[in-house]
C-alpha cells in the first residue's frame, strides 16, 4: 500500500513538473516572439520613407526611444547598422504599443547621401513594460523583414 501510495505522488509531481515546464517555456517563446514588425513593400526607392507595421504581442507594453527608435541596418555579407550622431536630449520611452494593438510607423530616411542601395532592414530597441517618459533601457531588439533600397 506504501509503494502504491509513493508512486502515486511521484507520478503527481512529476506531471506538475512538466506543466510547469510547459508554461515556463511557452511564456518564453511569447516574450521572445513579443513584437511582428515587417514593411509595407519588399522594395524603396532610394528618395521613399519605409512604412513599418509593428503589431505588439505580448501581454505587456512595449515602448520606443526618443533618441534611436529605430535603426537602419545595411546587408553586405553581415548586417551592420548605420553611424547614427550623439542624442543631445536625454532618451526616455516616447511611444509606446499596449499588448495586442498594432501601429504603423513612416521611417524617415534622413541622411539620402549617405545610404547604400542594396538589402536592408531596421533594428527596433523596445523596453518591455516601461511607460512613457520612463528612462529607455534596450530590453530588446526586434527586427523587420529584410528590403531592397535601389
Amino acid at each position: 500500500m506504501n509503494k502504491l501510495l509513493i508512486l502515486i505522488v511521484a507520478i503527481i509531481l512529476l506531471v506538475i513538473l512538466l506543466f510547469s515546464f510547459l508554461a515556463w517555456k511557452g511564456y518564453q517563446i511569447s516574450k521572445e516572439r513579443a513584437l511582428s514588425v515587417s514593411t509595407d513593400q519588399k522594395e524603396y526607392q532610394v528618395e521613399e520613407n519605409p512604412k513599418v507595421k509593428i503589431k505588439n504581442n505580448s501581454k505587456e507594453t512595449v515602448c520606443f526611444s526618443s533618441c534611436y527608435p529605430y535603426y537602419l541596418e545595411r546587408n553586405n555579407g553581415s548586417l551592420k547598422s548605420y553611424s547614427y550622431g550623439s542624442c543631445p536630449d536625454p532618451d526616455v520611452a516616447e511611444t509606446c504599443i499596449d499588448p495586442r494593438e498594432l501601429k504603423t510607423f513612416e521611417i524617415l530616411l534622413v541622411d539620402r547621401m549617405k545610404l547604400e542601395k542594396g538589402i536592408h532592414r531596421i533594428a527596433i530597441p523596445a523596453c518591455i513594460g516601461c511607460t512613457l517618459q520612463e528612462n529607455f533601457r534596450k530590453d530588446k531588439f526586434f527586427y523587420s523583414n529584410e528590403f531592397l533600397i535601389k
